[in-house]
């Protein structure tokens, strides 16, 4: 297995690119120093200005990745229609059967009830992982409950709402529990709008995600997802999942409430089928997802907005 310094990769990832420094774009309206600032905002997020270090704990793969440069502004157009953006590159072997790069953490005022935005996208080439990519995750702040969505889980041919490049949302506190007489293992939810989207290499797209968290105990929790091609104007989010009988919490974790946000790519797995984890494949896989335009709201958020608009963009039903 080759073995990589943290000089070499920090070398590598300067060629072509800059660190994010100094003042970039300003906030978004409804951010904090925005035009039309929104109360029900708890978190912003769009990585143009050099203080990206002192909101998120970003861990660096023991080392072998530079945390000054998890948030780039290569030729000022990396990130969604503005400079920056913050990315989980050269993902390296876990020695076990996945891959993973930069795995950031940032902390919202912890909630109950809340909608989270933001854009993303891959690098074109992007090889999905044989069983899935996890991408974006929600925690509570002691890290005992977590929720994600994967930009590619493939189930087939036993889930068809499954494949390479298809959404799904993750809850592994959905297990079979005593307390649930065995009923629920739904662990992994899938696209059930009939309105399935497949994620391409290179386009970025508009996520957004609501949950409201169950009665302790209880499969009463909701789950929504709305995910669209970002590259033309959104008049209408396009709803992709929702779930009513989602279960994080249990019957003894009363007041907990989800509180961080998670940038990370976990691609896996490469022991599945024909096994490409090294020695059979490279230790290194020079791919990535970039993530920009972060909003963490109790209300619903919607698109950026490049000008000014009459009505709202809506939500599909």
């Amino acid at each position: 297995m080759a073995i990589v310094s943290a000089a070499l990769l920090a070398g590598t990832l300067v060629i072509g690119a800059c660190v994010a420094r100094g003042a970039g774009a300003l906030p978004e309206p409804i951010c904090p120093g925005g035009t039309s600032p929104n109360p029900n905002v708890l978190m912003c997020e769009n990585f143009e200005d050099g203080d990206f270090q002192a909101r998120w704990d970003i861990g660096d793969h023991r080392g072998m990745l530079a945390v000054s440069q998890f948030v780039l502004c290569t030729d000022d157009k990396f990130g969604f229609n503005d400079r920056c953006a913050a990315w989980s590159n050269r993902l390296i072997f876990d020695h076990e059967w996945g891959f993973y790069g930069y795995d950031a953490r940032r902390r919202f005022p912890p909630q109950s009830e809340f909608y989270v935005r933001w854009y993303q996208s891959s690098s074109n080439p992007y090889v999905w992982g044989t069983l899935e990519d996890k991408s974006f995750l929600i925690h509570d702040q002691q890290n005992t409950i977590t929720a994600y969505v994967g930009s590619n889980r493939d189930d087939l041919p036993t889930v068809r709402d499954s494949g390479p490049g298809m959404p799904s949302i993750a809850n592994y506190q959905d297990i079979d529990r005593a307390e649930t007489a065995g009923l629920y293992t739904k662990v992994n939810r899938f696209q059930n709008r009939g309105k399935n989207i497949t994620l391409q290499p290179g386009t970025w797209y508009l996520f957004e995600w609501y949950i409201k968290l169950n009665t302790p105990g209880q499969s009463n929790g909701v789950s929504r997802l709305w995910i669209d091609d970002a590259t033309k104007p959104i008049s209408t989010q396009t709803l992709r999942m929702q779930y009513d009988d989602m279960r994080w919490l249990k019957g003894d974790q009363i007041g907990k409430q989800f509180g961080e946000v998670r940038l990370t790519v976990y691609d896996q797995r490469c022991d599945i089928g024909r096994n490409t984890c090294p020695p059979n494949g490279p230790s290194i896989l020079n791919q990535s997802q970039r993530w920009d335009q972060i909003v963490v709201s109790k209300s619903p958020i919607g698109p950026m907005l490049d000008m000014p608009r009459n009505t709202s963009p809506t939500r599909s039903p």
